[in-house]
């Protein structure tokens, strides 16, 4: 175990000792600034004193188009009857939607998971492949430690830097959210339309830690695909740039295969949990949670056990 331990603190200070990484932690924190001070601008444009006056008459108007357009789909139907809800719900409650809250901060910085995701699959598609671009990998064979450590070791790394990039995204966004629209905010429900078409009050915390949550687990995901792949490269180029195709083509072709009901078993198609969450919808109607967390739990064995059979039975000879 203790040799474990040095393993990971060996591979802890080649990703934070790399100048690239700071760069990268560098850019995240000015993406999400950006972010911040784009929200508060367009805030600032959109906002008026006669917010309830404008609800008021666009209540007014989706009440007009619903009694003269008889043929609009169930879909759009549903979608006006909830906006006039949610409008009612505000003026009654004095609640102006277009002022922003800290958590429109922090849920708006969820959107860019994705970023956190792919500056954390840049560092483990390197991971393993880098090694033997470099040739380094035969000072790490040489010593105590089995390939299944060096593995291991390495994975809880790129893992550990994956949840601190998480960490830092979350923070920065509460603490713009706090700077920009302080905290008064901070007790405000988290609105919802439930299936019985009345309006739900929840945690703001709750959402935005689900939703976080619900990324850690397509993280996870990510960055076990991208070792894979690491692992079956010796060029670390080749092995980063396999892992971002897999990871920005696959939802497109799940979007796009979504009329087959086989497309529901591709890792691609349940990655994203937050299809889950209060208000939208699964890739196909058949899915559940259960379902999805299943095939990721099917899909984790094996991306570990061929990144496992592809470090430990590779040759390093050559």
């Amino acid at each position: 175990m203790s040799s474990l331990k040095q393993l990971i603190r060996n591979e802890n200070m080649k990703i934070y000792r790399r100048p690239r990484t700071w760069l990268m932690i560098g850019f995240l924190v000015v993406v999400l600034l950006i972010m911040g001070g784009v929200m508060k601008w367009d805030e600032s444009r959109s906002s008026s004193s006669d917010w309830k006056q404008h609800l008021t008459e666009q209540n007014a108007q989706i009440q007009m188009d619903l009694q003269q357009n008889k043929a609009v789909d169930a879909e759009s139907k549903k979608w006006q009857t909830n906006t006039i809800k949610m409008n009612e719900y505000y003026l009654d409650n004095d609640i102006n939607p277009n002022k922003l809250s800290l958590w429109d901060y922090v849920d708006n910085s969820a959107s860019l998971i994705m970023l956190v995701t792919i500056l954390t699959v840049i560092i483990a598609a390197d991971m393993i492949a880098a090694e033997f671009s470099w040739g380094t990998i035969k000072l790490l064979l040489v010593g105590p430690a089995s390939r299944t450590k060096i593995m291991l070791g390495k994975y809880v790394s790129t893992m550990v830097f994956a949840l601190l990039l998480l960490l830092i995204s979350f923070a920065v966004a509460f603490g713009i959210g706090s700077f920009l629209a302080g905290f008064n905010g901070l007790t405000l429900p988290h609105l919802t339309i439930g299936a019985d078409g009345i309006v739900h009050e929840g945690s703001m915390i709750v959402n935005s830690l689900q939703k976080y949550g619900y990324a850690i687990v397509s993280l996870l995901m990510y960055v076990t695909m991208a070792f894979m792949i690491s692992a079956a490269f010796r060029s670390s180029s080749m092995a980063i740039a396999f892992s971002l195709l897999f990871m920005l083509v696959g939802n497109t072709l799940s979007m796009i295969l979504s009329g087959y009901g086989w497309v529901k078993y591709l890792l691609f198609s349940n990655i994203d949990l937050t299809q889950y969450l209060e208000g939208s919808h699964p890739l196909r109607p058949e899915m559940t949670l259960s379902f999805s967390l299943l095939m990721l739990a099917a899909y984790y064995v094996v991306l570990q056990l061929v990144a496992w059979l592809l470090f430990t039975k590779r040759d390093v000879a050559t």
